[in-house]
């Protein structure tokens, strides 16, 4: 099995860090980058990843449009989004799962519960149509 190539985009650079190095910790999954924000150019310098972890700042109206552009942005180079949050809002995750997110957790999720959503979502994208 090849490593599942892991971006990780959040505001907080200590969350960065402790989550690659959490996740880096699996012989299946390489970090190969840790961003603050995603634009085009992040995207382009860190290359191609499998999974993007992409950790919500706040629910403001501007900041869901926002990340619904980067979630698509990220999901048109074929990168699958798992969307990490502190509190849930049945809204925000429906249209964030609408504009091609994998996933929408709770970032109290245990390390192993997360690094199984980030293999299976690894798994799901490379399935062949059938």
């Amino acid at each position: 099995m090849e490593k599942v190539q892991l971006l990780i985009i959040d505001e907080h650079e200590a969350v960065r860090n402790a989550l690659a190095t959490r996740l880096s910790s699996n012989p299946n999954i390489e970090v190969v980058a840790t961003i603050q924000n995603f634009n085009q150019q992040n995207l382009n310098d860190s290359g191609s990843a499998d999974v993007a972890l992409y950790g919500l700042k706040s629910s403001s109206d501007a900041d869901l449009d926002a990340t619904i552009s980067v979630v698509e942005d990220l999901t048109c180079q074929g990168t699958a989004v798992i969307i990490l949050t502190s509190y849930a809002d049945d809204i925000e995750r429906e249209l964030l799962l609408k504009s091609g997110a994998y996933r929408y957790l709770l970032k109290n999720i245990n390390s192993n519960k997360l690094i199984a959503e980030i293999l299976e979502v690894a798994a799901e994208t490379t399935e062949p149509l059938g």
